[in-house]
């Protein structure tokens, strides 16, 4: 499960959200600092939030139809300890998700993901005792990963589907990466079209 990922700035949030809404391909130049923010469960973060239900979702995206929030990530339940930070796509008709997964469809903006390896370890390098390996993933050529999520309150969980060929290797589940162009399509009533990820590429390097 993907607990750990690097966040842009508010505004460079914004900044992403003016170029999804004049159908510009992303080509800001994000504010590199020496060392970027990494967010983990219960951080929070600045996500792309429609300002429409997304049972209903629109055409074309349009000026003003996004919005920037900063939320806390993961659900808070009263029957489960922790927060749930991750939701499967598959499990969008259970009663936990089913509300927020129709009508609350968003999205973070992301420079790279991390994932633990199911069985690769190595020496952790503040006990020397043998940890579980993480990589780092981005999308090739890209500055700027949308990954899909959903939210309530003032909290979000990032949505996961199964692996594509380029994630297996270290874990079943991925991130749901949804393209630019894909936006209208998750944010609307058909968005379970975009489980499968198969075409999604990926590369990943040990972090």
């Amino acid at each position: 499960m993907c607990g750990r990922y690097v966040i842009f700035t508010f505004d460079e949030v914004l900044e992403v959200i003016r170029e999804i809404e004049v159908g510009a391909p992303f080509n800001f130049e994000p504010d590199w600092p020496a060392r970027r923010v990494q967010a983990y469960p219960n951080s929070a973060a600045p996500l792309i939030v429609p300002r429409f239900d997304t049972a209903i979702g629109m055409v074309e995206l349009q000026s003003g139809s996004l919005c920037a929030r900063e939320m806390g990530w993961g659900f808070e339940e009263p029957w489960r300890p922790g927060v749930i930070f991750n939701t499967r796509i598959e499990s969008a008709m259970r009663p936990t998700w089913r509300d927020s997964m129709e009508h609350r469809r968003c999205v973070i903006p992301v420079a790279s993901f991390y994932e633990t390896h199911r069985s690769e370890t190595h020496a952790s390098p503040k006990t020397g005792k043998p940890v579980k390996r993480q990589y780092e993933f981005r999308v090739p050529g890209k500055d700027v990963v949308l990954i899909g999520c959903t939210w309530k309150g003032d909290r979000f969980s990032m949505v996961t589907t199964e692996a594509n060929a380029d994630m297996a290797p270290v874990h079943h589940r991925m991130p749901l990466v949804v393209r630019q162009e894909e936006l209208p399509l998750w944010f609307g009533p058909d968005y379970r079209r975009l489980a499968d990820r198969s075409s999604i590429r990926l590369e990943a390097e040990p972090a």
